[in-house]
């Protein structure tokens, strides 16, 4: 090596690579925004120049970058440009009064004076029965208001929001998804594949201006440690302009291209939209920062409003659920990708649905292989049943899991599904079995969430505020350790980017994370408030 070359070398007593389940003293020497070497806190003559920059961090924790495996990027950040208001309330009408009081204190900066608020969830709601329009429509008489549900699968709308978006409805849904009153008309409530082209309509935005809103949001996330997210589409909506699944390459490309982009990005666009599609938008966005990794699909829905598919009825009620896509298509769906070498994102929530579709890619790899790169994922799995987690480790799935979302549920999921509910989220289980899991949020399922939070929920599965004591079905907690290859290794793995980052390796792209201590000896409940001290992206600070 020229003596003129220089290099950058990170020194810290507390590293982890994220393969091995120890942390060690030493120093990572980086050229050309890849780690090129890993050497012991002395450093090497060949490394001693002048020329380079040595950072010695004491014994601050050294990482891989963290990894967001799933969220809905653009929706989240319109949530942080304050466009999407975020209320709280056990009620309709506690919902509502915080809608008013928070749209006081948030100037509107949507056109056409819309008003749109996140946060309402039907199964914190005493009593627990489907809000209307006439509660909004009391206290915004005149100006159209969207409140969304937590899950993203719901829209509860006011008569003005109603007036300007019902018209816009497409016909072979609105049976389906469109809530009707005791006398048939509209009653405020949307779901499904039509709230998402509502929420299209609302913010039909240029690229440039889609840039604009997800710049300081993509900026904030490298003060997390974050360094690679995967964008995964939200359910389509069949639009003027085409479908929209919130999933938009042009706008981060724009970013790109002025410099402005200091993540990876990883895009899942709906899988449903056609192979050629998909092939051409894979051969459109591959660089070293932007990609259409793979395909987005949706099996089912959610537990809280039944839509979950389930193998037996839910509790109290003779309904299972039943799947977004019919089984011999989604059938069909798989073995396309399968044929096509796309990997494939698929939200997976009831039992029969997961059940399924591991049955469809075990049936898919019989007859086409296994990918030659990448990995299929199934994302959420609520509810597996155990006899079907062998299943994942032999098919080759990835388990895409949040850890934050037992927490969201825990009080009430056994009113759903009874005592399966003892079942949910086998995160331990999952990696006694050698299943890869990776960790995402779902933002903005839940917003905000950082991923020394998620790493500690998946240690304690207790809230923030520390709840249910002792944590919910405890024998399933992860060690830092697994939660920590969570955020990282098998994130990247998720993202099929595993020989480019993930895990501090020579050869692989430097993207890296310091945490403001070292967290070797900490207790879990110490984890959730680390901070970030500096994030490198290829070898470059994105934050320090």
């Amino acid at each position: 090596m020229s003596q003129l070359e220089s290099i950058k070398i990170l020194k810290s007593k507390s590293i982890l690579n994220a393969t091995l389940d120890h942390f060690f003293a030493g120093a990572l020497v980086i050229k050309d925004n890849r780690i090129i070497d890993i050497v012991s806190e002395n450093i090497p003559q060949q490394y001693q120049n002048t020329n380079n920059e040595v950072i010695d961090f004491g014994d601050r924790t050294i990482l891989p970058g963290f990894i967001e495996s799933h969220a809905h990027i653009f929706l989240s950040a319109l949530v942080a440009a304050k466009q999407i208001i975020l209320i709280t309330g056990h009620s309709e009408s506690e919902c509502v009064a915080d809608l008013v009081k928070k749209a006081q204190a948030v100037p509107n900066n949507l056109p056409g004076d819309w008003l749109v608020g996140k946060g309402w969830y039907l199964p914190h709601w005493i009593p627990c029965r489907m809000p209307t329009k006439n509660s909004l429509d009391q206290v915004f008489p005149d100006r159209p208001t969207v409140v969304i549900a937590d899950d993203l699968h719901t829209l509860w709308l006011n008569s003005a929001a109603l007036n300007k978006l019902l018209p816009k409805a497409a016909p072979e849904r609105y049976e389906q998804d469109v809530h009707l009153d005791k006398s048939g008309d509209p009653d405020g409530v949307i779901g499904e594949q039509t709230a998402m082209g509502f929420l299209h309509e609302i913010f039909n935005y240029s690229d440039q201006k889609r840039a604009a809103i997800l710049r300081p949001y993509l900026t904030k996330l490298t003060q997390y440690g974050i360094t690679s997210i995967c964008d995964l589409a939200l359910l389509p909506a069949k639009t003027a302009a085409g479908m929209d699944d919130q999933i938009y390459p042009a706008a981060y490309k724009n970013l790109a291209l002025q410099n402005h982009l200091p993540v990876r990005v990883n895009l899942y666009p709906y899988f449903g939209r056609g192979v050629a599609e998909i092939k051409q938008l894979r051969q459109k966005f591959t660089t070293e920062q932007i990609k259409v990794a793979g395909g987005k699909l949706f099996f089912d829905g959610v537990t809280s409003s039944y839509t979950a598919w389930m193998k037996s009825n839910y509790e109290q009620k003779e309904i299972r659920g039943t799947p977004n896509i019919a089984p011999n298509l989604m059938k069909n769906l798989i073995f396309l990708a399968a044929e096509n070498q796309i990997p494939l994102r698929i939200h997976t929530i009831g039992d029969q649905a997961i059940h399924q579709a591991i049955l469809d890619f075990q049936a898919a790899t019989a007859k086409f292989g296994s990918l030659k790169s990448g990995h299929h994922c199934l994302e959420h799995l609520e509810t597996i049943d155990p006899n079907d987690i062998s299943l994942l480790k032999k098919n080759d799935l990835i388990a895409s899991i949040q850890p934050s979302h037992p927490l969201l549920d825990y009080q009430t999921v056994s009113q759903y599904v009874g005592r399966r509910a003892a079942r949910m989220w086998p995160f331990a289980t999952f990696f006694q079995r050698n299943i890869p899991v990776a960790f995402g949020t779902d933002s903005p399922v839940v917003t905000d969430i950082r991923p020394m939070q998620n790493i500690y929920f998946a240690m304690t599965r207790q809230t923030l505020n520390g709840d249910p004591p002792g944590g919910w079905h405890p024998k399933e907690k992860l060690s830092l350790f697994q939660a920590l290859q969570g955020q990282t290794i098998n994130a990247a793995k998720a993202c099929s980017l595993e020989e480019q980052t993930g895990s501090l390796q020579v050869g692989k792209s430097a993207d890296i994370c310091v945490l403001e201590r070292n967290i070797e000896n900490l207790a879990a409940d110490q984890l959730k408030n680390i901070q970030v001290d500096a994030t490198l992206l290829a070898g470059n600070w994105t934050f320090k």
